[in-house]
């Protein structure tokens, strides 16, 4: 007898955790599910919110450049822009003009002209009529025919380029590096010396020009308007190297 019971209460044992184990199951079960379901529904909105900021047009980047203030007395306008800048410098007007009027040294002293190319000369004065200028920034870049006017007796020097000025991208010339590309409509680069007395000039330089595009507008927006103080105090430093010889 004593065997028979022993048996009997091992056998309840044995049988009762199985019991607890099965009937413990299927309450995780729910509670697993229900941990799914709101993370689901959450991953949905995010992806929407992403995908709402991808959208981007050239209007947008065009309007950086009615964006870009500056101080540099310049004019914008929907036809063109006009650049300024000047300085009174302690040199005579005659070493002055000698730098100005040397076209063919551009582009080893002036930014943004990355080649200059005397390409005709005044028989009587031997000042440059015609030149090859390439003007260039970052990415952009364009070669054109200039018309350069050297005006000793009232110290001016002015190349001009495109249409506007009656000079078309070859001007006669057979030979027209980089005729393909176009960053400008027209450009007009002017400088103009003023003697204040003895050693004493004051140097002008305005600088004309429009886009061709809305595209080059916005790209060059960044440094348009530094380009005149740029280019008159790289004017400057050049002069000084010069009267140093």
């Amino acid at each position: 007898m004593k065997s028979i019971t022993l048996s009997r209460q091992l056998s309840r044992t044995i049988h009762r955790p199985q019991s607890r184990r099965l009937s413990i199951l299927p309450q995780q079960t729910p509670t697993y599910t229900n941990t799914l379901n709101p993370t689901r529904k959450t991953l949905n909105p995010t992806i929407k919110q992403t995908q709402s900021k991808r959208p981007f047009n050239l209007s947008s980047l065009s309007s950086l450049l009615t964006n870009n203030n500056n101080n540099n007395n310049n004019n914008k306008n929907p036809e063109g822009r006009t650049l300024k800048a000047s300085r009174t410098l302690p040199y005579a007007p005659n070493p002055l003009y000698k730098v100005i009027s040397s076209v063919e040294s551009y582009s080893q002293f002036l930014p943004f002209l990355t080649a200059s190319t005397v390409t005709a000369r005044d028989p009587e004065t031997g000042y440059p009529v015609r030149a090859f200028l390439t003007v260039g920034y970052g990415p952009l870049s364009e070669t054109f025919t200039s018309r350069v006017d050297c005006d000793r007796s009232r110290w001016i020097v002015e190349a001009r380029s495109g249409a506007k000025f009656g000079v078309d991208s070859k001007d006669g010339q057979d030979v027209f590096p980089g005729a393909v590309e176009g960053i400008f409509e027209y450009l007009s680069t002017k400088w103009v010396l003023t003697p204040l007395g003895e050693d004493v000039t004051r140097v002008d330089l305005e600088i004309r020009f429009e886009f061709r595009s809305q595209l080059h507008a916005a790209m060059m927006g960044a440094v348009e308007g530094q380009m005149a103080g740029v280019m008159i105090e790289a004017f400057e430093k050049r002069i000084r190297e010069v009267a140093e010889r």
